[in-house]
């Protein structure tokens, strides 16, 4: 080493020794200004927590600090407003359907229309669907009190299905998409748990002329769509139901008993009876959920072969969501939460919003929605991303 070398290398070493890392994110850009949105969300304390709803559920975040081998670099962690990352997805509809009952969105049945549920005031809830070109909203089918489910309705072949309590049962309903009066497919005892929690019916799907569904306690059921005895698919005990035809174990979900630090480790194909388990990357023993095709650590995701490792632009929690959603939450900046969904097939993240308040996010398989606080909600279709 030269003498100059030498006065450059003492140089820079000594103004390294000034420097001092303050810790500050980069700034994100900011959605669009919302000025009533500003005025419906009271600004709390920068260290306000953020309640994030997927489904009905909160799960929290499980990271891994053991030593790993490197991963591709860190994505730019600037992301853009979801309309602009997917501008065909993302609508902007009411918030409260005929009657003035709140509209639940829980599907898309089809590329310009959503159906979900309306809670007027007073009376049973009832199935609407909302025309997004014509922006009407049409009735599907009038239900009973007791037919209504804490999870989504979900739809395929051309009906509508949803799960349901009534008294100490626990049930399965359907109805044509096109009206009608919703029928009774399966009704079981429920499960009352030590807690006096009242175990019900978890994923629920309507494939190949079928429903089929995982009750909380394990097991795959089917019955045909157009009536009959419903019955355990053979080898299922102990599986739950992933992404039809996929079913996996241990499930991903703490009402009976500890989560899990591997979910859905293991995948059968119940139509074809392939098996697929999990490969992780090196040095990472656990993980928050598995698909079919992907799974993450809420820092990072990878897919069950253990290839395409890669770092996520924030922290992801809850579930994975037809297959390649999350929601992630980034670093506060300004005071405030960004929170966004991220697709984890492309690795592309679409802001939903920043808040520094108390906001309710709905991710659930086929679609992401939030209230806007002027009587409209924003609806993000997961499907439409996909294609």
């Amino acid at each position: 080493m030269t003498g100059i070398e030498e006065r450059l290398r003492d140089a820079l070493a000594a103004k390294a020794g000034t420097v001092r890392d303050d810790g500050r994110p980069r700034r994100l850009p900011a959605p669009r200004e919302r000025s009533s949105v500003a005025r419906w969300w009271a600004p709390l304390a920068v260290a306000a927590a953020i309640l994030i709803v997927v489904a009905a559920t909160v799960v929290v975040t499980r990271t891994v600090t053991s030593p790993a081998p490197a991963v591709r670099p860190t994505p730019d962690t600037s992301v853009a407003p979801v309309e602009q990352v997917w501008p065909g997805a993302v609508h902007e509809i009411p918030a409260k359907g005929p009657g003035g009952g709140g509209f639940m969105p829980d599907v898309f049945v089809s590329d310009r229309v959503v159906v979900g549920r309306v809670y007027p005031e007073n009376r049973p809830c009832e199935i609407w669907s909302y025309d997004l070109d014509k922006r009407t909203f049409a009735r599907i089918a009038r239900l009973r009190r007791e037919d209504v489910g804490n999870h989504p309705l979900v739809f395929g072949d051309g009906h509508l299905a949803w799960s349901a309590f009534s008294g100490r049962m626990k049930e399965v309903w359907t109805v044509p998409v096109t009206g009608g009066v919703p029928r009774r497919i399966a009704s079981d005892r429920a499960t009352v748990t030590r807690d006096n929690m009242t175990l019900g019916i978890g994923r629920l799907a309507v494939a190949d002329g079928l429903v089929v569904w995982s009750p909380d306690e394990g097991g795959v059921y089917r019955a045909p769509l157009k009536g009959g005895k419903a019955t355990l698919i053979d080898g299922t005990k102990g599986y739950s139901l992933v992404e039809w035809p996929w079913a996996g174990t241990p499930r991903n979900d703490s009402l009976v008993g500890d989560p899990s630090p591997r979910p859905v480790e293991h995948l059968k194909n119940l139509l074809t009876g392939e098996r697929r388990g999990v490969t992780p990357p090196a040095g990472r023993p656990s993980w928050a959920d598995c698909g079919v095709t992907w799974c993450f650590n809420g820092v990072e995701a990878w897919r069950r072969d253990g290839t395409g490792l890669r770092r996520l632009p924030g922290a992801a929690s809850g579930e994975i969501h037809s297959g390649r959603f999350v929601l992630l939450r980034q670093r506060p900046s300004g005071g405030k939460q960004p929170i966004g969904v991220h697709d984890l097939a492309t690795g592309r993240t679409g802001l939903l919003f920043q808040t520094s308040t108390r906001t309710t996010v709905h991710l659930q398989d086929g679609i992401a929605w939030f209230q806007t606080g002027r009587g409209t909600q924003v609806l993000v279709d997961l499907a439409a991303i996909g294609r």
